[in-house]
């Protein structure tokens, strides 16, 4: 009797995992409220491409769950990537849009969660990260930093905006001098505006169009360098980071850095996500992608779309994560 009360308890708690996992996409989704999680606060890159995709992503997903956007700022990043390896629920109700120096903090050892264990869902768009100087400053060229002091602002040493600088001041010798501690990029940019400091370094240039318009170049600051896999368009009178390398070690080093471009607007679902689900999502970011009613969206708010499949992605981190540790600055 005893035995046979205990195999029933087990069954019956375990008959509702079960039925889930026998579920298809649709009937799993159906009804059930999706997160869409942004690394960052309100307002900034990342946010409104989170946003974006939200706005989009029922349509195309089985079973057109309710899709919530949410914000988890904090530690560059590092908040919401603990949260989504360690806490975050494992069925595929939860994604995360990234920041881009996630990979760097996992190789440095100072991080709580695998991405390679992630299952990335696809990258919406890569964008080189800009150096701007104001142009009260007097700064018009990277050659201008080896032998004058730029002061650049930024969030924090995990940053993209503290990294850029630091890893350019230790490789190459330029003379940014790092202030730290501000909230965001937005209250970097009004810092730059009242003159507390000359500059930021590692914008996402996409963004910065999008917050500032197409305008911003000609009339308000010099873009000095640009850190990415390619040149942007816009901008091909502008060096990028890696054509400074002076060895190949250098070189290494700073593709290694602006390599992390790659995952700008990346988004993943939590390990152990069943296969099936990991397909319908994936499946679902490329019908998004590929949507003309995102793609009015994304032109109505001046946003770049470079979309890049999940799969593809996964490679990308996977081989980010594995990188030799001697490339990346101590």
């Amino acid at each position: 009797m005893w035995r046979t009360c205990v195999a029933a308890f087990c069954l019956a708690v375990a008959a509702p995992t079960l039925a889930a996992a026998q579920q298809g996409p649709a009937e799993f989704y159906a009804g059930k409220q999706v997160k869409m999680i942004c690394s960052s606060d309100a307002g900034g890159g990342y946010d409104i491409y989170s946003r974006l995709f939200a706005r989009h992503l029922a349509k195309h997903l089985p079973g057109k769950p309710l899709v919530i956007p949410l914000n988890m700022p904090g530690a560059a990043g590092v908040t919401a990537a603990s949260y989504f390896a360690n806490n975050a629920a494992r069925n595929g109700t939860e994604l995360l849009m990234v920041v881009q120096t996630a990979p760097m903090v996992q190789v440095t050892g100072k991080a709580r969660f695998d991405l390679a264990a992630f299952h990335w869902i696809g990258n919406m768009g890569e964008s080189a990260n800009v150096f701007v100087a104001s142009r009260a400053s007097g700064i018009r060229s990277i050659e201008d930093v080896m032998t004058a002091e730029l002061v650049v602002g930024s969030t924090s040493p995990n940053a993209i905006g503290g990294i850029l600088p630091e890893v350019t001041n230790r490789i190459l010798g330029t003379r940014f001098k790092i202030i730290h501690g501000y909230k965001s990029g937005e209250a970097i940019e009004i810092a730059m505006q009242r003159g507390e400091v000359s500059g930021r370094a590692g914008a996402s240039w996409s963004a910065m169009k999008a917050l500032r318009g197409s305008s911003l170049r000609s009339e308000e600051i010099n873009v000095l360098l640009q850190a990415g896999n390619r040149k942007e368009p816009d901008l091909m009178d502008v060096p990028l980071l890696t054509d400074l390398a002076r060895n190949d070690g250098e070189r290494a080093a700073l593709a290694f850095y602006s390599g992390m471009t790659s995952l700008a607007r990346a988004i993943a679902t939590t390990p152990d996500t069943p296969p099936d689900r990991v397909a319908a999502l994936r499946g679902a970011f490329d019908l998004a992608l590929a949507d003309p009613d995102l793609q009015a969206d994304a032109q109505k708010s001046n946003l770049e779309l470079r979309p890049l499949p999940g799969h593809a992605v996964q490679a990308l981190v996977e081989r980010m994560v594995r990188i030799d540790r001697s490339v990346i600055l101590p």
